[in-house]
């Protein structure tokens, strides 16, 4: 009778901790939120800048965005960081460059702003704990959305792009090219 008692609170405990675990992932991972989808209208970013600025991606509409998810340490971004600097310096004042952490942390994210020499055309963004790539379905990186002036996504790539591959998109959203 106690090896059965013991067997059914041992059951209980069990159910109750997995239960927990699940609730846990849920409210702090964001599962229940669906990616976008191209065509969507792009989840708006609430974070903080590399500098400490606040910033909201909404605020941005009016002009397209290429939006970056990286991470310092990845090679492919790394190799992809010259591209982006010179499509930001050459096409900055018509296309908002946005490029997000997805989790390294403040101190790891300024070394490489200062190490590549990032231009002001770039928006930096901190994710501390990597909120935003669930809502873009973002599985690694680097990641570059291409979004509208309107706010829809156009085009999902994964992988490190040229300058020329992200001209060739940032004009199908609208970058015009003189």
């Amino acid at each position: 009778m106690k090896k059965l008692m013991g067997k059914r609170l041992l059951s209980i405990v069990f159910i109750a901790l997995f239960l927990s675990g699940f609730i846990y992932m849920v409210v702090h991972h964001d599962l229940g939120h669906t990616p976008v989808k191209i065509g969507g209208i792009a989840p708006d970013i609430k974070t903080t800048t590399v500098s400490g600025q606040p910033f909201a991606l909404d605020a941005f509409r009016g002009k397209p965005i290429l939006l970056n998810f990286f991470t310092p340490w990845c090679p492919p971004c790394i190799q992809e960081t010259p591209d982006l600097i010179s499509f930001s310096e050459q096409y900055g004042i018509q296309i908002h460059v946005v490029m997000i952490d997805r989790g390294d942390g403040t101190a790891l994210v300024k070394q490489y702003v200062k190490k590549y020499h990032l231009p002001k055309p770039i928006t930096v963004l901190l994710s501390p704990y990597d909120n935003w790539s669930p809502r873009y379905g973002v599985t690694g990186q680097p990641e570059t959305f291409f979004i509208s002036a309107n706010g829809i996504v156009k085009y999902h790539l994964i992988g490190p792009l040229t300058k020329s591959q992200m001209t060739v998109y940032a004009e199908a959203v609208g970058l015009h090219i003189h």
